[in-house]
């Protein structure tokens, strides 16, 4: 590993990766001022005001220095992005403590937890008791998701970043590299449009069946993000209505589909391109049987059917997207049904969504990959085949890095799985649904997740979240070069 020393350059990559964290800081100061908005709407909340406002300067401030020779960056190589795109998601959710520390009175590990798990669109939580607790400090939860659905770096290049090569490689480093437009500018603008109606709509349909305007805006946040952080210790299975757990749904498709194809259904006003799309095919093909078995399971324990199906089809669709809403206590499932749920939170939404997992479009691709090798081993030699899947075209490096990463993601899951049987007793499919939970940036739990964790479990999970949300080869990039550029400083 250390053979790489020679190609790293560290001036210019604490240089680069300086001013290009700095220019994130920026905006995530601003982000972090927008919560204290609420004070107009609920003015006896003002004294929590200055735990956002202090925060919020000092990341504007320290942004702001740390980036003041931006104008100065050529080029940014995609090392150099990753160890900045890891870096700024681990400083991101430190910087965020401070509410839940001063207002939630949390230990600085569990704040932290909160804070990555909401950055990320995980949705784990140490907080119980929601209702007790500020409208500010449940919005910051539920902003924090809504950002980190469409991410940190996305809504940087929105209005911070000047486009060009180092806003290129950024998006590439945090795990999105499918345009909508070719200009990288105008496909973050119009991302940011689609995911911000998308947002009001939700809103607006959870306002009419029934939720309250504070309430539906969070949740209709949460839930197209992703996230799934509720304002209510029982989530949506508060609202005891069929219709709002409809809504939910619906928005948590939403946020699990390619945003390119969001984009073509409001470019030609028609329904088509949504279900043309071959992630979204894969993903009702994984969620059928999925339903079925879950159903199964609950059906098994004397729940009547139709009960069963609602709540198969609601967890399902929340595991498959990621979003980690529930509408009962999951701990109380059969194991049968938690297992088809973990699974389901494996495979995750589509590529390009706010959503987890190991991505539809890998899993679509494995399975071709291996019909593919059947065809050629069929054909003539010398035959081609054309690997495609609906509109996208692999080439075999495609196929390589998608076994890669799958394989690594597995290992990952498996390591966590283990650590967490081990270290507090679990049985093996509560142990696999936590991790799972935890690297899909998921959200349900069967229990495990609490502030009685131990703190090494607790990291790991905050770990688990980090790695899930960059999506594996950030994290090792970033992990990989500190530990040169620490072998290099000692020299």
């Amino acid at each position: 590993m250390f053979e790489l020393r020679k190609y790293i350059n560290l001036a210019e990559d604490l240089f680069v990766v300086r001013n290009l964290i700095g220019s994130l800081l920026v905006g995530f100061g601003l982000a972090y001022l927008i919560p204290v908005l609420l004070v107009w709407v609920y003015p006896n909340e003002v004294s929590y005001a200055p735990y956002f406002i202090g925060p919020g300067f000092f990341s504007v401030l320290l942004g702001y220095w740390l980036s003041r020779h931006q104008s100065r960056i050529e080029d940014v190589n995609l090392r150099q992005a990753m160890i900045s795109a890891a870096f700024i998601w681990l400083s991101a959710s430190f910087f965020s403590v401070v509410p839940f520390m001063e207002i939630a009175h949390m230990s600085l590990v569990d704040s932290y937890f909160e804070s990555m798990s909401a950055w990320t669109g995980t949705g784990l939580t140490m907080m119980s008791h929601l209702e007790t607790y500020p409208k500010i400090l449940l919005f910051w939860r539920a902003w924090m998701q809504w950002l980190g659905g469409i991410g940190i770096v996305l809504v940087a290049l929105t209005v911070l970043i000047r486009p060009g090569v180092a806003a290129a490689r950024l998006y590439k480093a945090e795990a999105r590299s499918e345009r909508i437009l070719p200009n990288l500018a105008n496909t973050a603008r119009v991302i940011f449009e689609i995911y911000f109606a998308l947002t009001l709509l939700g809103a607006y349909l959870y306002y009419v069946n029934g939720m309250g305007p504070f309430d539906a805006l969070t949740h209709s946040m949460t839930g197209l993000g992703t996230g799934g952080m509720s304002t209510h210790d029982a989530s949506i299975g508060y609202f005891h209505s069929m219709s709002i757990e409809a809504v939910t749904v619906f928005l948590m498709i939403m946020g699990a589909v390619n945003f390119t194809v969001h984009y073509r259904v409001f470019r030609d006003r028609r329904i088509k391109p949504f279900f043309d799309d071959v992630q979204v095919r894969y993903m009702f093909l994984f969620l059928i049987p999925a339903i079925a078995l879950v159903a199964y399971g609950l059906i098994q324990t004397g729940d009547s059917v139709a009960d069963s199906f609602r709540q198969a089809v609601f967890h399902s669709v929340s595991a498959i997207t990621c979003t980690g809403f529930d509408i009962t206590n999951l701990s109380k499932y059969p194991e049968l049904s938690k297992l088809i749920l973990g699974l389901l939170m494996v495979v995750g939404g589509g590529a390009g969504s706010t959503a987890g997992g190991i991505k539809l479009i890998r899993f679509t691709l494995m399975y071709q990959s291996l019909k593919w090798t059947v065809q050629q081993s069929l054909l003539p030699k010398g035959a081609i085949i054309r690997r495609k899947v609906g509109n996208y075209v692999f080439t075999t490096e495609d196929l390589q890095e998608v076994s890669g990463f799958t394989i690594t993601y597995l290992a990952f899951l498996l390591a966590g799985t283990l650590y967490i049987m081990v270290r507090v007793g679990a049985p093996f499919v509560n142990a696999f649904f936590e991790a799972a939970s935890a690297q899909g940036n998921v959200g349900l739990s069967v229990g495990i997740t609490s502030p009685a964790l131990p703190v090494d479990v607790k990291l790991l999970l905050i770990f688990l979240m980090w790695v899930g949300r960059l999506e594996i080869f950030s994290v090792l990039v970033f992990l990989v070069s500190v530990a040169v550029i620490f072998r290099k400083l000692a020299e």
